[in-house]
């Protein structure tokens, strides 16, 4: 009935099988954990492809696909009508995670469960990315309805196997970032609604804020690639991204330049602070603000 999809990268996924499987079989339900390696390093392939579980399988790719491809890759393999998919760096808040999604398994459905992060603050390097991850990713469903096709996150969904097949995730946005804003905005073209509940998983795999900065660099020029998909695609326009439209409103008054030249200079006073044991939200917004605009001034 089901394939739980799990994208494997630089991971020890063993804990998180042991407590899918042991959930899956408890449900009586056909099921499949799937583990695709997206060109681990050997001491994760070891590990991972050692796991001797019934109704496992373990793919093992020669190179690394990233995000979008990876995904549709899982979905291709599966062998069952609706998919499971979870970050590997995620661990089960819940012993009824999976008994949860069994009533969500409906044609054209896409559920988003939702995502929590550890309530012990973690190590001053993984600050930002924790502090980021409660303010701004833990979001309980009833908020997340409220615009529920551009509060999806690929981390934690449930999703009928020809729906994604109809439509893929758009393999020519790479890297880091947004490939889960640009499809939960092609669905909702389609007039389907993202559902949410709350069925969340746990974010255990935090970055230090060096390699967050760094990745958040390239969501955004994933944004503003999205966004130009968008404007080709989309007979009308969404207003998807407030960092697009306060980007839009520089440009109108003239103004682009001038910030992209401002970040410019304060780069490295925004990146210390962002580095540092108390990083501010809005800086790292004013960061990202400012790295699209430079972007958008040398494009």
């Amino acid at each position: 009935m089901f394939s739980i999809c799990i994208p494997v990268y630089n991971y020890d996924v063993r804990e998180l099988v042991q407590s899918l499987h042991r959930q899956a079989m408890r449900s009586g339900l056909p099921f499949e954990i799937l583990l695709m390696d997206d060109a681990s390093k050997e001491e994760y392939r070891t590990v991972n492809s050692a796991i001797d579980w019934p109704y496992l399988r373990y793919i093992q790719l020669t190179g690394n696909a990233g995000r979008s491809k990876i995904r549709n890759r899982l979905a291709q393999a599966a062998k069952y009508t609706y998919l499971i998919f979870m970050d590997c760096d995620s661990a089960v808040s819940s012993e009824t995670y999976i008994d949860n999604y069994i009533p969500y398994c409906k044609p054209n459905i896409v559920c988003y469960g939702g995502r929590l992060y550890e309530e012990k603050w973690p190590h001053d390097t993984k600050y930002l990315r924790w502090k980021y991850g409660v303010k701004r990713e833990s979001i309980p469903a009833e908020e997340r309805e409220k615009e529920p096709n551009l509060s999806f996150m690929t981390c934690n969904f449930l999703i009928d196997k020809a729906l994604l097949e109809k439509i893929p995730f758009d393999e020519t946005v790479q890297g880091y970032g947004h490939e889960d804003t640009l499809f939960g905005i092609q669905l909702l073209y389609l007039g389907i609604r993202i559902q949410h509940i709350d069925n969340p998983l746990i974010h255990l795999g935090l970055e230090d804020a060096a390699v967050f900065i760094a990745k958040t660099e390239n969501a955004v020029a994933n944004l503003r690639r999205i966004d130009a998909i968008l404007q080709e695609k989309c007979p009308e326009p969404v207003n998807h991204s407030l960092l697009i439209r306060t980007e839009q409103r520089l440009k109108k008054w003239g103004l682009l330049p001038l910030t992209a030249a401002i970040f410019t200079v304060f780069k490295p006073l925004l990146k210390r602070n962002l580095l540092s044991k108390k990083p501010s939200l809005f800086l790292f917004d004013l960061y990202k603000l400012g790295t699209l605009c430079r972007l958008s001034c040398v494009s």
